[in-house]
């Protein structure tokens, strides 16, 4: 019974990373076409107009000047259209469930799938819970950069942590917005030569979604005794 128990959560687990694969897969290919279609072929455009603005400044400074304006022109449009494509990057649950909700379903899907207790928990008022009418919603860019901090620890701990217990806590404060993902696993020696045991972890993907938004993201963890992520973004 214990084997069939452990055959189907590695099965399990194995299906949980090959969808993981695909969908990463799926997103990159998506995002490929979509900057190829708004972005590049308008780039290409900007590149041959800003040769020929160059080629008449000699010869015809008055065509030159409105190739010039026609480059300001679509590098304007360029840059909208690649904002737009960004903004379509933010993952779709985030719509449909807002960030509390998602985070939690991704805690109760992982408890589903893997052998260890995953449990999410929120503190604080949420937004429009405060006041009347409530607090604004976190941007859109900090909403994304939870959700993707919070995944990549998620799965960090899952492949890596060997962790009986992983706990997910979104804590809602005034002035800032606090993500804690804790393990019980084998950890490592985090203040170890150049952060031992930190490297493959996934570690510079997240520092540099909490950077880009403000936030501090910090590690800590010792041999035997577990490891927490924490992400403190301005609310």
């Amino acid at each position: 019974m214990f084997a069939a128990h452990a055959a189907i959560a590695i099965t399990n687990a194995r299906l949980y990373e090959r969808g993981r694969e695909l969908t990463v897969v799926e997103e990159r290919t998506r995002m490929a076409r979509e900057l190829h279609d708004a972005v590049s072929q308008k780039l290409f455009s900007l590149r041959l107009t800003a040769r020929a603005a160059a080629a008449l400044t000699r010869t015809d400074p008055e065509r030159a000047a409105e190739a010039i304006e026609r480059v300001e022109r679509m590098a304007g449009e360029a840059l909208t259209e690649l904002r737009a494509v960004i903004v379509e990057l933010r993952p779709a649950e985030l719509d449909r469930h807002g960030l509390v909700e998602s985070l939690r379903k991704q805690a109760a899907l992982l408890n589903r799938l893997h052998p260890m207790t995953v449990a999410f928990s929120a503190e604080g008022d949420p937004p429009g819970d405060r006041g009347l009418g409530g607090a604004p919603d976190p941007a859109p860019e900090i909403e994304v950069a939870v959700l993707r901090v919070a995944q990549e620890a998620l799965h960090n701990a899952v492949r890596h942590a060997r962790a009986a217990r992983i706990d997910v806590r979104l804590a809602h404060r005034e002035d800032a917005l606090v993500l804690e993902v804790t393990d019980d696993g084998a950890g490592f020696d985090s203040a170890g030569p150049n952060g031992a045991g930190v490297h493959g972890l996934g570690l510079p993907s997240m520092t540099d979604r909490a950077q880009a938004v403000g936030g501090t993201l910090t590690v800590s963890s010792a041999p035997g005794r577990g490891t927490t992520v924490r992400l403190e973004v301005p609310a």
